[in-house]
């Protein structure tokens, strides 16, 4: 399995749709996002929560991580949980975190990382010690509700400064760092969610989670470091080899910061061609 500091691509499916699951699986994403949450409506959620281990089984066959989307409201957060085999569980993500009362009280139920869903200007002003939460291992953007609680449109560029901060708060604690400054929903328009994607990545984003299997391999597209990329890491490094300090690599200097970019291109890159 991916270990999940190498996760790009996770796949959100609805638990108890056979068919989008059976999908899923032969799409092959680093992650599947079983969905106890949006995807499930109120009076679903117990019939959901008996085909649940089902799920986590079938996935478990497959090879892949499994990944949990709880409900926010603590009673029900514990009821999916119980539902849950915690030996199939990867990891569990937490809807509309706004503080680490949902981490904490999630880690004390599961023995396993979280992902906190950043969906709110509120969750915003908390995100350092919601990224310094124990046992947080990735920030996940959610751009539907973050739109809707700002009363913006995705598409008219007021994500990009969130995503930023998301961006940044997990560099800082070593986190995935998940989404891009755009809208989720739109899965028909791949060139435009190409675009959204590459803008993510420049803004440090290093995996997304897709809600249909054909954004997969553009998730696949964009992340992976590029001919040009690796080329110019792979200088880097054999000039740095020859000089101490700095160096010039394609009449650009060349200096510590450099090649630590470089060498973190070069190390992504053998540690994907090793699970290959």
């Amino acid at each position: 399995m991916t270990p999940i500091a190498l996760w790009q691509s996770l796949l959100f499916v609805p638990v108890g749709a056979s068919r989008h699951l059976a999908s899923a699986i032969r799409n092959r994403p680093d992650a599947i996002i079983l969905d106890l949450e949006d995807a499930i409506t109120a009076a679903a959620k117990e019939t959901a929560r008996a085909r649940l281990a089902a799920d986590q089984a079938e996935i478990a066959a497959a090879g892949i991580p499994c990944v949990l989307r709880v409900n926010g409201a603590l009673g029900q957060m514990v009821r999916d949980l119980a539902a849950a085999d915690h030996t199939r569980l990867a990891a569990v993500m937490l809807p509309k975190v706004e503080d680490t009362r949902p981490l904490l009280n999630a880690a004390e139920l599961a023995a396993v990382p979280l992902v906190a869903l950043i969906e709110s200007p509120r969750a915003l002003v908390a995100l350092p010690a919601i990224a310094g939460c124990p046992s947080v291992a990735g920030l996940m953007f959610g751009s539907e509700d973050y739109s809707a609680a700002m009363g913006i449109d995705p598409a008219a560029g007021g994500l990009d400064v969130p995503f930023a901060q998301i961006a940044i708060a997990a560099a800082v604690s070593g986190l995935l760092a998940i989404g891009f400054p755009g809208s989720i929903a739109e899965f028909r328009d791949l060139n435009r969610y190409r675009d959204n994607l590459r803008r993510g990545r420049g803004m440090g984003m290093n995996a997304v989670a897709a809600i249909h299997p054909a954004q997969l391999p553009v998730i696949a597209e964009v992340l992976a470091p590029t001919a040009e990329e690796l080329a110019w890491a792979g200088k880097v490094a054999a000039a740095m080899q020859q000089e101490a300090g700095v160096s010039v690599v394609d009449g650009a200097m060349v200096d510590a910061p450099v090649l630590a970019r470089a060498q973190r291109i070069l190390g992504r890159a053998a540690a994907l061609g090793g699970m290959t």
